[in-house]
């Protein structure tokens, strides 16, 4: 399975059109449609497949039908996400909804997560890419003090031979 991967600046057209990276195209496939919402946890904005979105879909319902957490998570991602279609030239429209919230204008960036990618206005990015990699060193570190688990005395130890 192909992943969406690196950063990938784009200009904003005067019509509000941006191009997909011809990479993540590829990704998607014949069936080039994405999922775009404001991201939960940042200015970002998240971007999904299909599959993605169902899958997701399928572990909010699994939730308590009647829950605030059910309500709460189907609106601020199924209600506010927007189905975009890249046009013959890989072009998609981004929604005033989705800009406003990331700050986007003039340029966005296109950022790689693995099986989803997402979109940022170039500067803010730059400062949260910073802070998630400041982040990821001290959370490296922290995995480099953990201490090594005990060996269980009541085990026998396995020889090598």
């Amino acid at each position: 399975m192909a992943l969406f991967v690196g950063g990938h600046e784009q200009k904003v057209d005067g019509k509000g059109r941006v191009s997909v990276p011809a990479q993540f195209r590829t990704i998607l496939g014949k069936n080039a449609t994405f999922y775009a919402f404001p991201s939960l946890s940042h200015q970002g904005v998240e971007c999904r497949t299909e599959a993605y979105m169902e899958s997701l879909s399928e572990q909010i319902e699994d939730l308590d039908p009647l829950s605030d957490e059910q309500d709460h998570l189907s609106e601020a991602i199924f209600g506010m996400s927007h189905p975009l279609t890249p046009d013959k030239d890989g072009r998609v429209v981004l929604p005033d909804a989705i800009c406003q919230h990331a700050g986007l204008s003039e340029k966005v960036m296109f950022v790689g997560r693995g099986k989803s990618f997402q979109i940022w206005d170039p500067a803010q990015h730059k400062v949260h890419q910073k802070q998630v990699r400041d982040r990821a060193l001290a959370d490296r570190q922290a995995l480099r003090r953990r201490p090594q688990a005990t060996p269980d005395p009541s085990r026998p130890v396995e020889s090598g031979t």
